[in-house]
């Protein structure tokens, strides 16, 4: 046996007198002392057993951890990034929304400003038609009521109702009675344009009305609309404000658990140096040292009964 206790108390034996007698106290003596050790080694195995777990235990729970929060903040900032192409999109819309409504109000403007000069043209125009048909008919009805007037009968006409004085040449003295015939036309004329004019007026005002309410009505849905979306806007940078400080937190939370991480490391690599790293394992130890005390045991005995 190359055992180091063996070989001082072998030296021990040479240097005493009462050979069988020291050697048999030198030999308990080792037995006891092989004892000890196992019995210590046996306290440093449940030791190593119990740091050994307990480390590798927590290195696990901090990885696991690491990895939760590594998790949690890609999460986090996916959220993020999604919100703020929402606000992105929102905003375009909001953009779109008031670009149309101002296009649409200058073309109404411009639509109610062609229509009201349009109108007013019109009534203009139909003021005059209806005053100058007021003046022809004022001239033209009393200029025929003096012919159904001249259409009386005197006593002593002839078969035509006429009388000698009727017979007599036109001179230039008589009552002018006007054109009546030429006049009809003139005055059909100008009730056509009139009505021309009233239905212009008609139809005008009424278009007016209708563009302004379709246009009233697109003005309220796109006001809704950017309202809406402006709200929307507000609270989804309201939760970009709050996931940040969210942010802030994991990434301490992170910072922390590759911190425990990292201790957890370093000491099982102290207690792998203490408790794993020897050349002997400890089940090899103790088979050695087992065999070395039924050694010792059996060179006792022999020692002891060597006499018979």
């Amino acid at each position: 046996l190359k055992s180091p206790i063996l070989a001082v108390t072998a030296l021990k034996v040479t240097l005493s007198e009462d050979h069988f007698v020291k050697v048999r106290a030198l030999i308990r003596d080792l037995i006891e002392r092989l004892n000890e050790q196992a019995k210590s080694e046996a306290t440093q195995k449940s030791f190593c057993d119990k740091e050994m777990k307990a480390a590798t235990d927590k290195r696990d729970k901090e990885q696991s951890n690491v990895e939760d929060n590594k998790a949690k903040i890609s999460a986090t900032e996916a959220n993020i990034q999604q919100l703020t192409q929402e606000i992105a999109d929102l905003s375009r819309g909001i953009a779109d929304n008031k670009k149309a409504l101002k296009e649409a109000t200058d073309l109404r403007q411009k639509e109610s400003a062609e229509n009201a000069k349009t109108v007013a043209e019109a009534e203009a125009g139909k003021e005059a038609v209806e005053r100058a048909l007021e003046v022809l008919k004022n001239f033209y009805e009393g200029a025929a009521l003096l012919q159904r007037r001249a259409g009386y009968v005197p006593p002593n006409s002839d078969r035509e109702g006429k009388t000698v004085s009727d017979r007599a040449p036109e001179i230039f003295d008589s009552e002018y009675k006007g054109t009546q015939d030429a006049s009809k036309g003139i005055i059909g004329m100008l009730d056509v344009i009139l009505s021309d004019f009233e239905r212009t007026i008609t139809t005008v005002t009424a278009e007016e009305a209708e563009a302004q309410a379709a246009f009233d009505k697109f003005k309220t849905e796109n006001e809704k609309d950017t309202e809406t979306k402006e709200k929307s806007v507000e609270t989804k940078e309201a939760e970009i404000t709050v996931i940040e400080d969210d942010l802030v937190t994991l990434a301490d939370d992170l910072k922390m658990a590759e911190e425990l991480h990292e201790g957890a490391l370093k000491e099982l690599e102290k207690l792998h140096a203490t408790c794993v790293a020897p050349e002997e394992t400890h089940e090899e130890r103790v088979a050695k040292r087992k065999q070395e005390i039924e050694a010792l045991k059996e060179a006792h005995d022999i020692l002891e009964n060597w006499q018979g």
